[in-house]
């Protein structure tokens, strides 16, 4: 499928490109150097740097000027500025040269020209020297005639544009380019996909390099864009978030859906592919949620929490609030749709079964005016019971004994 991009006048698409193209890179000067029959001189070995230095600078002092900089590359601009600044400072101790102000490069006089510093060192019209002037006049020129207020791109073939490969450069969009500098996780999650691929396949590659990102499962909410801009961290509705706002914004897949199961609820559901963490519940055996989130695609499930396409099988709570009772270990509890109570106890979750509970809730309630003077103690058994997850038979042994001692109080009363 042909791609065209309409870029506005504003934005700064098109200076990667333009820049890339027109700037030579180090290694081609360091050819230049490697060709000279002639060792070069300390003064020229530093000219070169120096000019070198002022390409940079001057790419950098251009991007200011027709877009925006970030805070990497502005201190980079400036430590720049600082090793010219210091280059002229060390030279003009020894009587070299014409003085330099790199402060002349223009970053926001549209009508000026970007490049106003002149620097002789040498040779006047050395060529190194007519090397960076006439880049920058390149670049200068070539935005300038860039005034429409729409440009369109040349269209691009199907498989043009490759998503990142193992040790090789990417071929982006600059609108790709902005999404990757604004979410730096991104790149680790579009790394190695084929975005000539089926769209079911960039999901799925997307969907696989989650497990890749040193995500920790905390069960505390963050935002996507945490995440994505280097906290770690979160739940699942952070990683279906994320998951979302990379496919949509970085490989333009739409009608992607997030949804939730809104109740607490009991799961099986397992290890979580991020750091192994164990289920919450039972010690180990269940997950207790209170709510949960995955998104879908085309009726496909992307559970990017346990990195799964199944729907979360659920024991849904009767109640979205716990309920109260001085029987349970923290007084909270939740009844579920198939028989369970669920209750807190430090910073984990134990179940019990339902019908136990009911038994011995309404045998106290029944016996609560013999056993009012006893109840501190009876509660203390109670949990100690719940919470070392004793069976059924045990709390019937409890009872048990609390009738035992009601007729035998009811006894010695009636023999005084």
């Amino acid at each position: 499928m042909k791609e065209r991009l309409q870029i506005h006048k504003k934005a700064d698409s098109s200076n990667s490109q333009l820049e890339s193209s027109l700037f030579p890179s180090p290694r081609s000067l360091d050819k230049t150097k490697q060709s000279s029959p002639k060792p070069l001189t300390q003064l020229e070995i530093a000219n070169q740097q120096f000019q070198q230095h002022k390409i940079e600078a001057t790419k950098l002092a251009i991007q200011a000027k027709y877009g925006s900089l970030t805070p990497e590359a502005q201190e980079r601009l400036t430590v720049l500025q600082a090793k010219m600044d210091s280059f002229w400072e060390n030279t003009g101790e020894q009587g070299y040269g014409v003085g330099h102000n790199f402060d002349n490069i223009a970053t926001n006089r549209p009508q000026d020209s970007i490049i106003q510093a002149q620097l002789t060192i040498g040779q006047p019209g050395d060529k190194y020297e007519q090397e960076a002037d006439n880049v920058a006049a390149k670049v200068v020129n070539q935005i300038n005639t860039a005034s429409g207020e729409n440009q369109i791109l040349p269209a691009k073939e199907e498989g043009q544009v490759k998503a990142e490969e193992a040790g090789g450069e990417t071929s982006v969009s600059p609108q790709k380019q902005r999404f990757l500098q604004d979410y730096l996780v991104a790149k680790e999650l579009v790394h190695g996909i084929d975005e000539t691929l089926p769209t079911d396949k960039i999901l799925e590659g997307l969907f696989n390099n989650f497990k890749n990102i040193g995500f920790k499962y905390t069960m505390v909410s963050k935002s996507a864009e945490k995440l994505l801009t280097g906290t770690r961290e979160g739940d699942c509705q952070t990683l279906a978030e994320a998951f979302k706002r990379v496919a949509e914004g970085y490989f333009g897949i739409p009608n992607l859906n997030i949804e939730k199961i809104p109740k607490p609820f009991l799961s099986e559901a397992g290890k979580t592919p991020y750091r192994g963490r164990e289920p919450n519940c039972d010690d180990g055996k269940r997950w207790f949620f209170q709510n949960h989130y995955w998104v879908t695609w085309n009726n496909k499930v992307y559970d990017v929490l346990f990195l799964s396409h199944k729907k979360v099988e659920t024991d849904l709570a009767r109640q979205t609030d716990p309920l109260k009772s001085m029987l349970m270990p923290e007084e909270e509890y939740f009844e579920t749709e198939k028989g369970k109570v669920v209750y807190p106890y430090k910073d984990q979750y134990s179940t019990a079964e339902l019908s136990m509970f009911e038994k011995l809730k309404n045998f106290i309630k029944n016996m609560g005016r013999w056993l009012a003077n006893d109840m501190d103690d009876i509660t203390a058994k109670i949990h100690g019971l719940l919470i070392r997850k004793a069976g059924a038979s045990e709390f019937d042994a409890l009872m048990q004994e609390l009738q035992n001692n009601q007729i035998n109080q009811a006894a010695s009363r009636d023999g005084q």
